[in-house]
């Protein structure tokens, strides 16, 4: 019941703590939001805008090598508008400013104008010009179309951008594109007036001549989050005293042939925003949260120079709402999105719009607020409780799936256009979580905890665990039990430590002692101390391992691993050749606690030990990187290939020791020459020395380089000449450790 109530309030405060956090718009915490929703645009497969309503018309890298660098002179725009509407477009929304005169005369004006002199006819240059100026012509073609063809221009958010402009000028650019503003809205209260709208300090116009021939015109800002990547759309801008639409919006107007609605504005912003019949659910600053269809290859697209000559599909424009932009990279202004690192501006706005005409929005609504805190507070329950009763193993892995089950929720939800909180809720879960850890640290598990404080740094996390769960093992003393020893050494440490610098021997000791280490723990193996260039581990104890033989056989052969994919790093730092000699042993020891009762170690010792450690010694007389006992072969040779190297006595006993080679994996082929070794030693221990050293030569014929063969082989001719006595037993005694 104690345990219950601590888990409940700790899961409360953690939860007011977060909900505290997601009502002030913690900063950090909303860019993580952010974030974690253009993962789930990662994760969501694209959707098709093949039957859409909207294209783009853009001029790429194909249309610049045809038709030359941009900008195009504006008699090859206003014929690229021509043609967009003679392909039966149902409304055209200009991604494009013309901020700056062509100067250009077109060629023909010239050539008219050289002519008339030559005749003696001189022209009158002004109608020259008004008939072929380029902008003129560019005029002529938007006035044209002026109930379909909609004027972008963009707006200056930053004071510091017209800080050379005075007040005049601004007022005078406001009033020039005040037809394109809404034109009417309704404000609820005198506060509306003051609502959070985004905000433009002044207009980027269009040439006047431009201006007049349009009818129709919206911005094509699109205005990132605070970490630059573009989100959302604002669909209203103020400026001055007047709201104005964004492109999008005019020319999905122009579409439905309706014209602008009323705009609604209360003291909290904007009310909404329709277009067509249709009501776009926008945030209180009338902005468009875009539900991205996908990266560039999405958006249909049609190359400007296929639209000019003709090629364009049939009917790909037809009745369809066309953004006309530039999408060459390095030409016009790219922006970071959820679903592309670079996306042109044209291809946000082709998806907002494509958004709008289908309907399928991503909505945050007034309840999924509530589905936020709700789940802040419930996931910091279930995760305090959880870890509260839980083992800490089982109660990770609980919360754990908790959370990737309300992540599966919110990506459900996002899928089907619906916003809600993932971060904040796992914050809170996390949080909880947490909280429910510590307490049980601090209070619960108290002498767990000064167990781990007091012997952390001597014994393994696995004997730690086991005193954790039986404090009285403490006690000095051992057990006599049947375990595996393994010694490995490095060879020619010694050597290089006297050419290298102290800091790189010291790396080169490390990363060879982590890489062995490893090797060691990922078999449950119990690394028992460092000695030197030299390690010693053991396997059995204190978990119970009835396979303890073959795991030190792993782990040998993993440490020789390492010490292969080691050399070429060793190599590029000049350092030279180490190799490892590792030793096994399987026998009887004894396994516990020793030292005095200030200080001690859990080890094992015995002659099984000492065995270990004499049999990592032979391994540089018998040319081999590991040594094996006779009992450590017994114990595990079907999973593995061993092949027997000799019988001898070490140093300080009396009985032989037949030591063998651990080759590798049983499951691995094995080596050609394997049978003549085994069927060799076994002929050498009959006495049989003449066929023995026949098939030593045979072993060397197929590896010269093994050193057991030619020593062997050497001992039979020898013995062959001149026989041992009648009592000999096929040992050699060993006179070094």
């Amino acid at each position: 019941m104690k345990r219950t109530l601590a888990a409940l309030v700790i899961g409360l405060l953690a939860a007011m703590v977060v909900i505290g956090l997601y009502l002030a718009g913690m900063p950090f915490l909303e860019l993580m939001e952010l974030k974690s929703r253009d993962a789930l645009f990662r994760l969501r497969p694209a959707i098709s805008m093949q039957a859409s309503k909207v294209v783009v018309v853009a001029v790429g890298e194909r249309s610049l090598d045809r038709a030359g660098r941009w900008p195009w002179p504006r008699t090859i725009t206003a014929r690229l508008v021509e043609k967009i509407m003679a392909a039966g477009a149902g409304s055209l929304g200009l991604d494009l400013g013309f901020f700056e005169p062509d100067n250009r005369l077109a060629l023909q004006a010239v050539l008219q104008l050289q002519k008339a002199a030559q005749a003696g006819k001189p022209m009158d240059l002004d109608q020259l010009i008004a008939r072929h100026h380029p902008d003129y012509r560019l005029a002529t073609a938007i006035a044209q179309h002026r109930d379909k063809v909609c004027l972008g221009y963009f707006f200056h958010t930053d004071q510091r951008e017209v800080a050379h402009l005075d007040r005049k000028e601004i007022k005078a650019r406001i009033k020039a594109i005040a037809k394109f503003a809404f034109p009417m809205v309704r404000y609820r209260t005198p506060a509306a007036l003051e609502a959070r709208l985004p905000t433009a300090v002044a207009p980027e116009n269009n040439l006047p001549l431009l201006i007049k021939a349009s009818r129709w015109g919206g911005f094509f800002n699109v205005l990132p989050d605070y970490d630059g990547v573009v989100r959302r759309i604002p669909l209203v801008v103020r400026c001055g005293d007047e709201l104005f639409p964004s492109l999008a919006l005019v020319a999905l107007a122009r579409l439905a042939g309706k014209p602008l609605p009323a705009l609604t504005v209360t003291a909290h912003g904007l009310e909404g925003v329709e277009v067509g019949g249709a009501r776009i659910p926008v945030d209180e600053q009338g902005r468009l949260a875009v539900n991205f269809r996908g990266g560039a290859a999405t958006v249909p697209v049609v190359e400007a120079v296929d639209v000019m000559t003709g090629k364009a599909p049939p009917r790909a424009l037809q009745g369809k709402a066309v953004v006309l932009t530039v999408s060459a990279a390095g030409v016009m202004d790219h922006r970071p999105t959820p679903v592309a690192a670079l996306l042109p501006g044209g291809y946000i706005l082709a998806q907002a719009m494509d958004n709008i005409l289908a309907g399928d929005f991503l909505v945050k609504t007034n309840w999924s607020s509530l589905w936020d805190l709700a789940a802040c507070l419930v996931l910091a329950l279930a995760g305090a409780l959880l870890l509260a009763w839980l083992h800490p193993v089982a109660g990770g892995v609980s919360v754990l799936g908790l959370a990737a089950a309300y992540a599966a929720v919110v990506y459900l939800a996002f899928t089907r256009g619906l916003l809600i909180s993932l971060v904040h809720p796992l914050v809170a879960l996390a949080l909880a979580g947490a909280a429910g850890v510590l307490y049980r640290y601090l209070v619960l598990d108290k002498d767990k905890q000064f167990i781990r404080r007091a012997f952390g740094q001597y014994l393994s996390p696995a004997v730690i665990e086991r005193l954790t769960k039986n404090p009285e093992a403490l006690e000095l003393g051992g057990e006599k039990k049947v375990l595996t020893v393994v010694f490995a050494d490095i060879r020619g440490f010694t050597t290089i430590s006297e050419v290298l610098e102290p800091e790189v021997l010291a790396s080169v000791l490390n990363t060879f002692m982590n890489r062995l280490t490893q090797e060691v723990l990922d078999q449950g193996g119990v690394l028992d101390k460092y000695m030197g260039d030299a390690i010693m581990a053991f396997f059995g104890a204190p978990m119970e391992q009835p396979d303890h033989a073959a795991r030190a056989c792993r782990a040998a052969l993993g440490m020789i691993a390492q010490v292969e994919a080691l050399k070429p790093r060793w190599e590029e730092m000049k350092v030279p050749s180490l190799d490892l000699g590792v030793g096994a042993n399987t026998g009887p020891m004894v396994v516990g606690n020793m030292g005095s009762d200030l200080r001690f170690d859990y080890t094992v010792i015995g002659d099984s030990v000492n065995l270990g450690s004499r049999l990592e010694g032979q391994t540089k007389e018998y040319g081999v990187s590991i040594v094996v006992s006779q009992s450590t072969r017994a114990a595990c040779e079907n999973g593995f290939h061993f092949r027997a190297l000799d019988l001898i006595r070490v140093k300080g006993k009396k009985e032989p020791v037949a030591i063998h080679q651990l080759i590798g994996p049983g499951d691995q082929a094995a080596p050609p020459w394997l049978a003549a070794a085994e069927e060799a030693f076994a002929l050498y221990l009959k006495r049989d020395f003449s066929r023995a050293a026949g098939l030593y030569g045979q072993v060397l014929a197929v590896a010269p380089q093994d050193v057991t063969a030619a020593m062997l082989r050497q001992r039979c001719l020898a013995y062959a000449q001149s026989p041992p006595p009648p009592e000999w037993d096929g040992a050699m005694t060993k006179k070094t450790k």
